[in-house]
């Protein structure tokens, strides 16, 4: 008897020691895991018709989380609030539903297609982990006032200083190979899955226009062409444009949805151009101010 008392005191301390998480920890942790399911099935929907576009492996275990030293020795909030992204207001295109959500230990995404090309020329791939990261989804307005297309959508994360530099070095690698990008897979033509090649272009289109450091990717891609015969098998792709600001410890990814972007010849969107894109990149930039660390 005086064993089994004994057994259930040492039990007791053991649970007493134990830290359990915090709620948020709970919602944020089953957030990520849907978001990766989410990933995946959209990548095996994506190989299935295109081909194999895109490699996906098993990220390394994110770094330990520690709060943010101030610019006095004190300790920052590290959380970032919902009050550093960007209104509906600060987008010159009218928009919806607003979706959000927070994460922890989140990996710096710009361009997966981009990566994937970085991949094909064995630069080795920058795993820029984040702290905190806070994300959004701005959506379009249909005639019937119903929810549309993507109209933007915007990620921020919490970095150290060394890890921002190693995603902006890293990211500059990637535009100098990939330059032209020559991707071999299949295109669907009246059903029927054909071997194909598409011509991917990617350029910096401005940098150096918001916040501590910025960068504007311009990326084209042609229209797919036959394996065997080179006709044509399908349109030449909308214009895509990232914006990349660093404010800080603090950095922000900013991708305009399809049909956004109306810059380029023959190219028809909603009419944003260089000028639009940079002022977004400028006051994305200043919502990050007061959460950065420093501040502005």
């Amino acid at each position: 008897m005086r064993d089994e008392m004994a057994f259930v005191e040492r039990i007791h301390r053991d649970l007493s020691g134990t830290r359990w998480p915090e709620p948020q920890e709970i919602r944020a942790r089953a957030r990520r895991r849907s978001r990766r399911t989410v990933v995946l099935a959209v990548v095996a929907v994506l190989a299935a018709v295109t081909g194999p576009a895109y490699a996906i492996t098993v990220r390394p275990q994110a770094p330990h989380e520690t709060t943010v030293p101030g610019p006095t020795g004190t300790v920052a909030t590290a959380e970032i609030p919902h009050e550093s992204l960007l209104t509906p207001r600060d987008v010159p295109v009218a928009t919806g539903v607003q979706l959000g959500e927070a994460g922890l230990g989140e990996v710096v995404r710009s361009d997966p297609l981009l990566e994937r090309c970085g991949h094909e020329h064995d630069l080795p791939l920058v795993n820029a982990f984040s702290r905190y990261s806070r994300s959004q989804t701005l959506l379009s307005l249909t005639t019937d006032g119903a929810s549309g297309g993507v109209t933007l959508s915007q990620d921020i994360y919490r970095l150290d200083p060394k890890v921002s530099d190693e995603f902006f070095r890293g990211l500059a690698m990637l535009l100098s190979a990939c330059a032209e990008w020559r991707l071999v897979g299949s295109t669907v033509v009246a059903g029927e899955p054909l071997p194909s090649e598409t011509v991917h272009t990617w350029k910096l289109a401005a940098r150096d226009f918001a916040g501590d450091e910025s960068m504007l990717v311009r990326h084209e891609s042609l229209a797919p062409r036959g394996q065997a015969d080179g006709r044509t098998l399908g349109p030449t792709g909308p214009v895509g444009m990232t914006i990349v600001v660093r404010v800080g410890d603090l950095v922000t990814v900013l991708v305009p949805g399809p049909g956004v972007v109306g810059v380029g010849p023959g190219i028809v969107g909603l009419g944003l151009n260089y000028a639009d894109l940079k002022a977004l990149g400028q006051a994305a930039a200043l919502r990050m101010c007061t959460a950065a660390n420093p501040s502005c």
